[in-house]
C-alpha cells in the first residue's frame, strides 16, 4: 500500500506513470500502485475498452501541450488526468506552499480525507 509522509510528492510520479503507459492495460498497472489516491482514475481506467485507448492517449497529448481536449474528453477521462483526492490536496499545498504530504496529511486529520480499504475518498463539502 502506498505510503504517504510529510514530504510526499506523489503528482510528478503519477503524470509519469500515464504519460509513459501504451495501452489500456498498462494504463492500468500504471495507476494501480496510485490507488489510494487516485482510486477514481482506476475506475475510469478499468471501464475503458481496447478501442478508447487512442481516443484517450489524443486528447492526453493535447492537454499536455496546454490546449483544451474537449467536454466530452474531459467529462470521461478527466479523472485519470486529475484524480481528485490529488487535485484537492494539490491545490491546498499549493495555497499554503507545503509539501502535498502535509496538506494530506491535515486534510485526514481535519476529516476531509476518509481512508478505508485502501482507498482515500474526498468529503470536504
Amino acid at each position: 500500500m502506498m505510503e504517504i509522509n510529510n514530504y510526499s510528492e506523489p503528482i510528478p510520479d503519477y503524470g509519469k506513470a500515464i504519460d509513459g503507459a501504451t495501452s489500456v492495460d498498462a494504463l492500468r498497472t500504471a495507476i494501480e500502485p496510485f490507488k489510494l489516491i487516485a482510486n477514481d482514475a482506476l475506475t475510469v481506467a478499468n471501464a475503458m475498452l481496447r478501442s478508447d485507448w487512442n481516443d484517450f492517449k489524443k486528447g492526453l497529448k493535447s492537454e499536455r501541450r496546454g490546449k483544451f481536449a474537449g467536454i466530452p474528453w474531459t467529462e470521461r477521462y478527466g479523472a485519470i488526468l486529475l484524480p481528485t483526492v490529488m487535485l484537492m490536496v494539490g491545490m491546498t499545498a499549493s495555497k499554503f506552499m507545503v509539501p502535498w504530504g502535509v496538506a494530506y496529511i491535515r486534510h485526514k486529520e481535519f476529516g476531509h480525507i476518509k481512508e478505508a480499504d485502501g482507498v482515500a475518498t474526498w468529503n470536504k463539502p
